[in-house]
């Protein structure tokens, strides 16, 4: 019996071992990002409910408005937003979009240069979706830090779409001589929205409904960055059904 029981595992253990070989990670990863929408800020509007700690920030954002006008700060902790509010606000977005256009050169941002399609590894499957690890891929200055962290992915069975991008640090890292990342998250959590999932359960349009953002830094014993900031998106509407 013990033979019979100890050649049963043997087999299970071999067929799931080809399983996993037979599974395509890259072109699963890749087809689960194929549908992502990315430039929602040119085709979507939407709300953005942000908090930095400090701050809780409702705002709308509209591609069609006038030039300047696209964010319309509406609340901040729960109050109306007054005019330095507004101008603030305004003034941070326009920094942002000018730090992320140079950054990317003009170009569209692309998930999937993020991770190296050669490092991916199946963590864990259930009748639910795969996770899936993959070392990240920094620009510049990061592609050192980049290297250090801890690349995770989850992607949907029922509609085959990416559900989340995690990079994270797996515990105190120097990426350079001085500086020691105590701490480091960076999450963007996805869904297809209602009226873009296709017929045959296909993902449709997928978009981006919240981000996480946390960093713990020491540069030279002098220098500290400790921030953490958090966003989640809602109410889409296409600008292309107006």
């Amino acid at each position: 019996m013990l033979r019979l029981i100890t050649v049963g595992v043997a087999c299970w253990i071999m067929s799931a071992s080809v399983a996993a070989e037979e599974l395509d990670l890259r072109t699963l990863v890749s087809d689960a990002f194929a549908q992502l929408e990315s430039d929602v800020q040119s085709r979507w509007q939407f709300v953005e409910v942000s908090d930095d700690g400090e701050f809780k920030r409702r705002a709308s954002y509209s591609p069609i408005a006038p030039e300047g006008e696209q964010w319309q700060l509406l609340s901040v902790n729960e109050q109306a937003a007054s005019i330095e509010d507004v101008a603030a606000f305004r003034q941070q977005k326009r920094e942002q979009q000018e730090r992320e256009a140079k950054r990317n050169s003009g170009a569209e941002a692309d998930p999937l240069d993020s991770i190296d399609m050669t490092s991916l590894k199946l963590l864990e499957e259930d009748e639910t979706g795969w996770r899936i690890g993959f070392t990240p891929v920094g620009a510049g200055e990061g592609r050192k830090m980049m290297s250090k962290m801890l690349g995770t992915l989850r992607i949907s069975k029922p509609v085959m779409c990416v559900e989340y991008l995690e990079i994270a640090s797996p515990g105190p890292v120097k990426p350079q001589l001085g500086v020691k990342v105590e701490h480091f998250l960076s999450r963007f959590e996805f869904a297809p929205i209602e009226q873009s999932v296709q017929r045959d359960n296909s993902c449709g349009r997928l978009l981006p409904m919240a981000m996480k953002f946390e960093i713990n830094m020491r540069a030279f014993g002098v220098m500290a960055v400790d921030r953490a900031m958090s966003a989640q998106y809602s109410d889409y509407r296409s600008v292309e059904t107006f």
